[in-house]
């Protein structure tokens, strides 16, 4: 399992995580827009299918998430990410922090991972439960 830090930005997570995987020298393993996903895109402004959705780096054995935001809310600033090894482990782990939370993205399927969910827990901090897996 890791724990990872996930940043919002406001339309420039595609430059600013292409700038930090060559300072770091890091491996950009997703960068994945809303363009990229037209059956999910539906009710995105054109102005904002490029942004993006779902970024992540590898940087040694350590990983960093980022996100350009649309309209979350309650979401800001920096999150918690946990990427969990398996589907039920992240089932398990998002289940328990949602438990007295609130769940701004139910726990599912993406493309790019077999299970992802948001969620604000009872305290107010912002959780991202993902797989190591890809989907």
């Amino acid at each position: 399992m890791k724990v990872l830090a996930n940043i919002d930005f406001d339309g420039d997570c595609r430059e600013a995580f292409t700038s930090y995987a060559e300072i770091v020298g890091g491996e950009i393993k997703a960068m994945i827009s809303h363009r990229d996903m037209p059956g999910m895109a539906g009710d995105v402004q054109e102005d904002q299918k490029d942004r993006i959705i779902h970024a992540w780096i590898d940087i040694g054995d350590q990983a960093l998430m980022g996100q350009d935001m649309q309209d979350f809310s309650g979401r800001k600033g920096m999150g918690v990410t946990v990427a969990a090894d398996t589907k039920d482990e992240a089932k398990r782990i998002f289940d328990a922090l949602a438990d007295g939370g609130s769940v701004q993205i139910p726990f599912g399927e993406q493309p790019w991972s077999k299970g992802f969910g948001l969620l604000n827990d009872r305290w107010g901090v912002t959780w991202v439960i993902d797989t190591a897996d890809a989907a």
